[in-house]
């Protein structure tokens, strides 16, 4: 079988075609197992973290509302929920924890503006503050330059 550049530009585009059709299915299928769970985890450990930032912004506005922060106290707790289950001696029982104070931070910074009380809510926010950069602090950095391919690619 004789080779031509015409043989050649036809499998390239038949290629592409394929790889156009099936490229999206492939990326909006499901994960299963553990590989999704970890998959998961940084994402819904990031949203987290900023909905923290934004129940510290409304901690330290001039005028802070108690029905909004419970708003954002209830998507703190929802996006907590996304993060995967610890298991028996798995360092994620501490990410839980720290998620579980959080969540009681928040709690205390909603009485002290109930209360009206300035100096309280301050205080309740930047302890609120120092606990969410530990979990922060957890939140795996993107790593930089290609990643690994995630359709095979023949030889």
């Amino acid at each position: 079988m004789r080779i031509t550049l015409a043989s050649t530009a036809m499998a390239a585009v038949c290629g592409s075609l394929a790889l156009g059709v099936t490229a999206p299915a492939l990326a909006a299928a499901p994960e299963t197992g553990h590989t999704a769970v970890a998959a998961h985890a940084p994402s819904a450990l990031a949203e987290t973290v900023a909905v923290g930032h934004r129940i510290v912004r409304e901690a330290r506005s001039a005028s802070p509302d108690a029905a909004k922060l419970t708003a954002l106290q209830q998507q703190l707790a929802a996006s907590a929920r996304q993060l995967p289950a610890p298991s028996a001696l798995d360092p994620r029982d501490e990410l839980k924890q720290a998620l579980d104070k959080l969540i009681k931070d928040v709690t205390k910074i909603i009485d002290e503006v109930t209360k009206r009380d300035a100096a309280g809510t301050t205080a309740a926010a930047n302890t609120f503050a120092t606990d969410l950069k530990g979990v922060a602090a957890k939140v795996p950095v993107p790593q930089k330059g290609p990643g690994p391919l995630q359709v095979p690619v023949p030889l």
